[in-house]
C-alpha cells in the first residue's frame, strides 16, 4: 500500500474522525432549533367560583325588598404565548452554530495527529525492511564464512573457536531478523488500527525514501498560523465565545408574553374575557448582575485564549527552527556515512577477505570487518530513519496539506 492511501482510508474510515463529524452535525442540528419559541399554555377551570354549588345560580323569586340574584363565578378557559425577543433568538442561533466550527477545527487537529502516526509507522517499516535486507547479505557472507572456515580446518588452516564464533554471529543475524520482523508486525496492526480494519490484513510498503530540502525553507509565520489546526480551534473558541457574550448582553432585552381568557359566566351574569400583554425588565438591577457579570467573565476568557494562541505560535516557530537545524545536521551526517566511512569499511572488508582466502589474515579479523560494516549499515539506516521522522515532525508542525 501506498501511503497515500492509508492516509486517505483513515480519513474516510477512521472512528474518531467519525466522531467530530457527529458532534459537528449535532451542534448545527440545535443550531437549527435555536430560535424556536416556547410551546403555548392552555387551561381551563372556575374562575372566582363560591364555595357553595347553590350560588352559582340565578335567584329570581324574591319580593319587593328581594332582587334576587344573578348567581356567582365561571368556567373559564385560558391561553398564554410566550414571544421571545428575535434578537436573543438569533443570538443563540449563531452561538450554536459556531460550536459547529469548533469541532471541525478539533477534527483537523486531530486528523494531523493520526496522519503523523501513520507515516511515522510507515516510515519505521520501510526501514526495519531496509535492515532485513542488510541482514540477508550479512548472512549469506556468514554462511559463506562458515562453509569456507569448516573446509580449512581439516587441513589446520583455521582455529576451532574462530567457526564458532562465526556461528554464534549468525545466530545473533537471525535473532536480529526475528526482532525486525515482530515489529514489522506490530506496524502493520498499527495501520490496520489506524485505518479502523481488521487488523490481521495483510500488506507491504513501498520501501522508496525520499528527503525533502524542509531546511531550506524560510520560516513564514503568517503560513504556520494558516495552517494550524489548533489555532483554527482557537480562533472558533474565541468567536464561540463572543457569540455566547453577544447571547449574553441579548438577555438584557426584554421578552414577552400575551395572555387571553374567556369566562363562562353562571346564572345571569354576562360572559367575560381578559386580554394581557405582559413584558420582562432584565435590566432589574437584581437580574442584569448576572448577565452583565458573565460577560465580562468572557472578556477574561477570550483574553486567555488569545495568549494562548501567541503561545502556540511562539512554541511552534522554535520547533520548526529546531528542526530545520536538525535536519540539516543528519543530511550531514549521512553524507558522511555514504560517502566516506562506508567506502572505507568495505574496503576494509574485501582487503581482510582477500588477506584471509591467502593465509596471511585471521578469521578473528574478517569477523570484525563483517561486524564493522553490518554496523555502519545499520548505523546509516538509523540515521535515515531520524531523518524522516524529523521530516515527518516537520510536516505535523506546520501541518503540511
Amino acid at each position: 500500500m501506498q501511503l497515500d492511501t492509508i492516509i486517505s482510508t483513515i480519513e474516510q474510515a477512521n472512528p474518531e474522525l467519525q466522531m467530530y463529524d457527529a458532534q459537528s452535525a449535532a451542534f448545527t442540528s440545535y443550531a437549527e432549533g435555536a430560535k424556536a419559541w416556547e410551546a403555548p399554555k392552555v387551561g381551563a377551570g372556575f374562575f372566582m367560583t363560591p364555595y357553595n354549588p347553590s350560588m352559582w345560580k340565578a335567584d329570581n323569586s324574591g319580593g319587593m325588598n328581594n332582587m334576587g340574584t344573578n348567581g356567582m363565578g365561571s368556567f373559564m378557559i385560558q391561553g398564554q404565548q410566550m414571544i421571545p425577543n428575535p434578537a436573543k433568538l438569533k443570538a443563540n442561533e449563531k452561538y450554536m452554530q459556531s460550536m459547529s466550527e469548533v469541532e471541525i477545527a478539533n477534527k483537523d487537529y486531530v486528523k494531523n495527529d493520526l496522519f503523523a502516526q501513520a507515516k511515522m509507522n510507515y516510515a519505521e517499516w520501510i526501514i526495519l525492511k531496509k535492515k532485513l535486507y542488510v541482514l540477508d547479505e550479512q548472512e549469506q557472507l556468514m554462511n559463506y564464512i562458515i562453509k569456507t572456515s569448516e573446509i580449512r580446518y581439516p587441513y589446520q588452516q583455521e582455529k576451532l573457536n574462530s567457526i564458532y564464533k562465526a556461528k554464534a554471529e549468525l545466530a545473533a543475524i537471525q535473532n536480529m531478523r526475528l526482532m525486525f520482523e515482530s515489529e514489522i508486525s506490530w506496524k502493520r496492526v498499527a495501520l490496520n488500527q489506524l485505518m479502523n480494519r481488521d487488523k490481521s490484513i495483510q500488506f507491504d510498503v513501498d520501501t522508496s525514501i525520499v528527503f525533502k530540502n524542509y531546511e531550506a525553507i524560510r520560516l513564514d509565520t503568517t503560513l504556520l498560523i494558516t495552517n494550524r489546526s489548533d489555532l483554527t480551534a482557537i480562533e472558533k473558541n474565541i468567536l464561540v465565545y463572543k457569540n455566547k457574550q453577544q447571547y449574553e448582553n441579548s438577555r438584557l432585552k426584554p421578552d414577552f408574553e400575551i395572555q387571553y381568557g374567556h369566562m363562562f359566566s353562571f346564572g345571569n351574569n354576562p360572559n367575560l374575557f381578559t386580554l394581557m400583554g405582559m413584558v420582562t425588565i432584565p435590566i432589574a438591577p437584581w437580574s442584569s448582575k448576572m448577565y452583565k457579570s458573565t460577560a465580562l467573565g468572557i472578556n477574561y476568557e477570550i483574553q486567555g485564549y488569545q495568549k494562548q494562541k501567541e503561545a502556540i505560535i511562539n512554541e511552534a516557530s522554535g520547533m520548526v527552527e529546531s528542526l530545520q537545524w536538525r535536519i540539516s545536521s543528519q543530511k550531514k551526517q549521512i553524507n558522511i556515512y555514504e560517502n566516506t566511512m562506508l567506502p572505507a569499511l568495505q574496503k576494509n572488508y574485501k582487503a581482510s577477505v582477500l588477506a584471509y582466502e591467502q593465509n596471511t589474515e585471521d578469521l578473528f579479523v574478517v569477523l570484525d570487518a563483517v561486524q564493522a560494516l553490518q554496523m555502519a549499515k545499520m548505523e546509516l539506516l538509523d540515521k535515515k530513519q531520524q531523518l524522516l521522522l524529523l521530516q515527518i515532525e516537520y510536516e505535523k508542525t506546520i501541518e503540511q496539506k
